[in-house]
């Protein structure tokens, strides 16, 4: 049972986690947005580019998984400030960089710094709102991905159309994580802090027991389903800048306008997963919907790189990009918050959200030289075949716990 806040309270607390998580996407998907510039400025390969990206996300989904755990015994309105403070320094950093070599050790201890969020911005959201806010809380926190790449991609096109050099976006990031880590420090004191009354931990244990076949199998599957979701979204945005440059001759500045879209048009698709999880409470069948029209997708895009289809390829590109912002959704917010009652929110939003960072450093290295080295059309294949995979055992665990659940009710 949660103590919860008042209404207003409640709707403070979830504006300051937006914005906390919305700032921290801008300052490190702005290394992403820029990637174009720097290849060109500095004269590097993609795949020694992707790896200042994966150092990012080792880092990040690593720090996940401890912060998940230890998350219950910080103070967030500390943990969290320290956190962007430290993340606007090293943002600060990298604009004295000359080389990848010195980039990625710094943008390594910023995924330190920044997996201390999610896991406590949720756990916070778990322990203070009542149950008939929840679902406000995951519309809002899943507009975050998209605020922030939005914000991200928006300013490294507009610095690339001013002939400015890349490292000014790294000014404006580090500026804009520093006023939010006030802004949380200041507005979290104002919050009344509310304890959340557990239950015996020997019930718990019980309960657990009782849910074990059904839950158990749903974690195994949603933590694959974590990984292709890390993979193929962060791998869309990440090369899709270099792909139109490279495919369809389109300049940097007009490129990264057009992949600041994919983030708006993913809104869509978690607004849909919202709407259909109040259908469908089961979550790996939700995802199994989502990568099962992933794959059409995906061959599609295959099909129109060839025919050099730009309108299409957008389209499709946005198409993705809505499904898998929906797929992300299921995974870091609502099963955190609405297993509640099975597992603490802030491990299991740790754990989910280090299994989608595996896909990501995955993505921005192994696609980067798979670009290199054979082409962006085996890049497409490479991701639907993570996407096969997903979609399978997503209908083998949904229909194993339709049977476990028919068989509890006999």
């Amino acid at each position: 049972m949660v103590n919860s806040l008042s209404n207003k309270k409640s709707n403070f607390l979830i504006f300051l986690c937006w914005a906390a998580y919305t700032a921290a996407y801008v300052a490190r998907l702005n290394y992403n947005a820029s990637m174009v510039e720097i290849l060109s400025q500095m004269g590097t390969t993609k795949e020694a580019a992707g790896t200042v990206s994966s150092f990012f996300f080792f880092a990040y989904g690593a720090g996940q998984l401890v912060n998940g755990l230890l998350s219950k015994k910080y103070n967030t309105r500390y943990s969290v400030a320290v956190a962007l403070a430290a993340s606007s320094v090293i943002n600060l950093g990298m604009t004295c960089c000359n080389g990848i070599a010195s980039m990625k050790y710094l943008w390594l201890l910023n995924g330190v710094f920044q997996s201390i969020l999610w896991s406590s911005l949720i756990k916070t959201l778990s322990d203070n709102l009542a149950d008939n806010k929840l679902s406000k809380a995951v519309m809002v926190m899943s507009t975050t991905v998209a605020s922030g790449t939005f914000v991200a991609y928006g300013l490294a096109a507009l610095f690339s159309y001013l002939g400015l050099d890349w490292t000014t976006i790294f000014y404006v990031a580090s500026v804009l994580v520093g006023v939010v880590a006030v802004l949380w420090f200041v507005g979290m004191s104002t919050i009344k802090k509310e304890q959340t009354q557990r239950e015996n931990a020997e019930l718990k244990i019980k309960s657990k027991l009782t849910l074990k076949p059904v839950f158990v199998i749903s974690i195994v599957v949603i933590l694959i389903s974590a990984i292709s979701n890390g993979f193929i979204k962060d791998g869309i945005t990440t090369w899709v800048p270099s792909i139109l440059k490279e495919e369809f001759g389109v300049p940097s500045s007009l490129s990264i306008i057009v992949t600041l879209l994919l983030p708006v048009l993913s809104i869509f698709g978690t607004t849909l997963v919202n709407a259909l999880h109040k259908k469908q409470k089961d979550e790996n069948a939700l995802n199994g919907i989502f990568y099962f029209a992933t794959i059409i997708l995906t061959v599609l895009i295959i099909v129109t790189l060839r025919l050099k289809a730009v309108p299409l390829t957008l389209l499709l590109f946005g198409g993705i990009a809505c499904l898998m912002a929906a797929v992300n959704n299921v995974i870091t917010s609502i099963v955190p918050l609405y297993s509640r009652d099975k597992i603490d929110s802030g491990f299991s939003a740790g754990l989910l959200n280090t299994f989608c960072y595996i896909g990501s450093t995955l993505a921005t290295s192994l696609l980067g030289k798979i670009a290199d080295t054979k082409g962006w059309n085996d890049v497409f294949i490479c991701i639907l075949i993570f996407t096969v995979i997903s979609f399978v055992v997503c209908v083998i665990s949904a229909v194993l716990n339709k049977k476990i659940k028919l068989k509890q009710k006999i």
